[in-house]
């Protein structure tokens, strides 16, 4: 290699890199570390989580670095990556029986509120994370990214490669979907409404 990596194009470091030059690797992964690990962040709020997370992604570019098509940036590619890799520990962690953290900050009761309320309100997103746990995943992951994490419908359309339509679309589906699992749901509307 006769530049210095950081100075290189994505491209030229990802032909480098699958011609075998490990510091071009770095330096694509450098470019790039900080805004996959804040995609990373917005989705499970864990730097602990993210931190593993973010390796897991790593090990995944490097391993499927010669499927990478150049159809849309790098950037918009190891994001997409990224987010595949917080599903799929949602999964994993889905299939293993996820365990209550020792300190779930949902528990404490807020100022002002009484201990009935504090009830109702941890009930009440109890029954909202179920609900959304059980829209399908392309679902699912249009409302977090809309709703929860509050992305632009043109990031969030962005982050999943998909058009703009196509995100209102999954959005207002998933929002009905949400709406429909929460009134089968026992008093989940009435709960939530309240």
């Amino acid at each position: 290699m006769t530049s210095e990596p950081a100075t290189l194009d994505d491209s030229t470091l990802i032909k480098l890199t699958l011609a075998g030059h490990v510091e071009a690797f770095a330096a694509l992964m450098d470019r790039h570390r900080a805004a996959v690990r804040r995609r990373i962040f917005a989705m499970v709020r864990s730097t602990d989580d993210t931190d593993d997370l973010l390796q897991e992604v790593q090990l995944r570019v490097w391993r499927h670095l010669s499927a990478f098509r150049s159809e849309s940036t790098f950037g918009t590619w190891i994001i997409r990556v990224a987010i595949n890799e917080v599903l799929q520990s949602y999964r994993r962690e889905k299939r293993r029986g996820v365990c209550q953290p020792l300190i779930d900050l949902n528990i404490l009761p807020s100022r002002g509120e009484s201990p009935h309320q504090s009830v109702v309100r941890i009930e009440t997103t109890e029954t909202v994370r179920r609900a959304v746990a059980k829209l399908p995943t392309k679902y699912r992951q249009v409302l977090i990214l809309r709703d929860l994490q509050e992305l632009t419908e043109r990031q969030t359309a962005h982050s999943l490669e998909l058009s703009i339509p196509a995100v209102k679309t999954r959005l207002f589906r998933a929002r009905h979907m949400l709406l429909k699992e929460l009134r089968s749901t026992d008093n989940g509307l009435d709960r939530v409404a309240a």
